[in-house]
């Protein structure tokens, strides 16, 4: 009886998510922007976002108990709770004093063009820090695996990060890091992570290699591999993935819609891969259903999937293969 009530107590583990940063992503369709003049958007949207956020959304449509973590500001923030909630994602942020940024998507269907516009970002105090790594700790009694993903606010530095992973590596909780290449090294430098996805939209290069080249690649994962990733998650193109780890390098690729919209969909494929692997242990299968997470977010317009059928009938169109 004992045993019973063990197993399945482990079994409702969630995984939580952390985004310092947070923001409300705002999505504002045109025919063509016209700089320097008057614009009116036909069609807006408006939801929560960041990149833990999206993680947490998604995984919540697949199915996954999640928790969202991180911070949120003030009275306009109210509403983003409740729409996470909405979805399936349980909340627990820590409250600051100061509204979270807003970023936009220009669409602009006449161009077929889209553009992101990013803002810096809330101050973060000291007392919300502490009061965030308490809350964060508590956490990690219930989790299986952390996700932390997105850009740093103001007033937080690596050495936050590398204090979250070492408190998950200490209770044996698996780490996923989503973040950009130098804040990702630093946090590599100090503590193992479980699965490591660069944030290479800016340079894409990383120690001097071209994501695009799938020898680059190769030499890219090796080396994160060696700096203590268990496994590695690559983006080239736009629905373009390699996944490896000490002994398997695999490739996949997925077709995306016309007119897809891009919000989310980086997001959505690690979500993907992560739960599948979770439970099948398999790169292969892990890749393609992630790469189908990726292709139903693009066509929800949404930075989440639309349904758990369709992530599933998207990733039997997936192409993958093991290169290694």
């Amino acid at each position: 009886m004992f045993k019973q009530k063990k197993e399945a107590l482990a079994q409702t583990k969630s995984i939580v998510t952390v985004t310092l940063n947070p923001a409300f992503d705002h999505i504002l369709f045109l025919p063509e922007l016209k700089l320097g003049t008057f614009n009116r958007s036909p069609k807006t949207i408006r939801m929560p976002g960041g990149k833990g956020v999206n993680v947490a959304s998604s995984l919540a449509i697949m199915g996954q108990e999640v928790v969202a973590s991180g911070f949120l500001g003030a009275q306009g923030s109210r509403m983003f709770e409740p729409a996470l909630r909405k979805i399936g994602v349980t909340t627990n942020f820590t409250y600051v004093n100061q509204e979270i940024r807003t970023d936009f998507f220009v669409i602009e269907k006449g161009k077929n063009r889209q553009s992101l516009i990013v803002e810096k970002g809330i101050e973060v105090e000291a007392r919300y820090i502490n009061s965030f790594k308490a809350n964060f700790e508590r956490l990690l009694f219930g989790a299986e695996l952390v996700e932390i993903g997105g850009s740093l606010p103001n007033g937080v530095t690596c050495g936050l990060l590398k204090e979250l992973v070492s408190l998950a590596n200490k209770q044996r909780v698996k780490v996923v890091l989503n973040l950009a290449e130098e804040i990702l090294l630093e946090c590599l430098g100090h503590a193992k992570a479980f699965i490591v996805k660069p944030d290479l939209r800016e340079s894409k290069t990383m120690f001097g290699q071209d994501i695009f080249q799938e020898s680059s690649r190769r030499q890219i994962a090796k080396e994160l591999v060696k700096r203590g990733a268990e496994l590695v998650l690559l983006k080239h193109g736009n629905l373009g993935y390699t996944v490896a780890s000490s002994t398997e390098v695999w490739h996949g690729e997925l077709e995306l819609e016309p007119e897809s919209v891009m919000i989310g969909i980086r997001d959505a494929v690690l979500a993907g891969f992560i739960a599948n692997y979770l439970k099948t242990t398999d790169l292969g299968q892990a890749l393609k259903y992630g790469l189908g997470a990726g292709r139903s977010a693009a066509k929800n317009v949404r930075n989440y999937p639309n349904s758990k059928a369709e992530i599933e009938e998207f990733g039997l169109m997936a192409k993958v293969r093991k290169v290694a």
